[in-house]
């Protein structure tokens, strides 16, 4: 069955942009940070509605490679080739499209988007690239969430400079 997974980069202390949504602390270096590896996992992305405004204000309308899916409760006041506007419940499309034969299933960003996916349990792994820096302020990692959620270290692998990817699965 198809996974859906939670892959961001952080700042140490947990935040995923400035407040400004800036994310001018990322490395810009050649590293891979294991993202080739990851991509081939995928063919889906889910996207909340705000992250994909960021995404195309920076150019970008739609991760290539991969069938993407904005959620929006409101139609969209543009089209993007590659795009596909979702104004229903995420919770049937995910329960469809775990269910049919393809590759993993990326949730992108939104924390709305995020908090209804991991209280439904719909998020089967958290894949984080932990960045050096201390932000002190700025847009947590993770939505304020209804109930616990245990995991458990499947993989951690450091790189030059000190980024640290972990990965975790959903404990059932």
């Amino acid at each position: 069955m198809r996974r859906v997974i939670y892959e961001v980069a952080c700042s140490l202390d947990g935040y995923i942009a400035r407040l400004d949504h800036s994310c001018d602390w990322l490395p810009n270096d050649e590293q891979d940070y294991g993202l080739k590896d990851f991509y081939a996992r995928l063919d889906t992305a889910l996207i909340g509605r705000k992250t994909h405004g960021l995404m195309v204000k920076h150019g970008q309308p739609a991760m290539p490679g991969l069938t993407n899916y904005v959620f929006s409760r409101n139609p969209p006041s543009a089209t993007y080739e590659g795009v596909q506007w979702v104004s229903s419940s995420p919770l049937e499309l995910i329960g469809t499209l775990k269910s049919k034969p393809g590759k993993d299933i990326w949730l992108v960003g939104g924390s709305n988007l995020a908090q209804t996916l991991f209280g439904s349990r719909l998020v089967d792994e958290v894949s984080l690239a932990i960045v050096p820096v201390l932000l002190g302020d700025g847009i947590p990692l993770f939505p304020r969430f209804t109930a616990e959620t245990p995991l458990k270290l499947i993989e951690e692998k450091a790189y030059p400079g000190g980024v640290a990817r972990l990965r975790y699965e959903r404990v059932s």
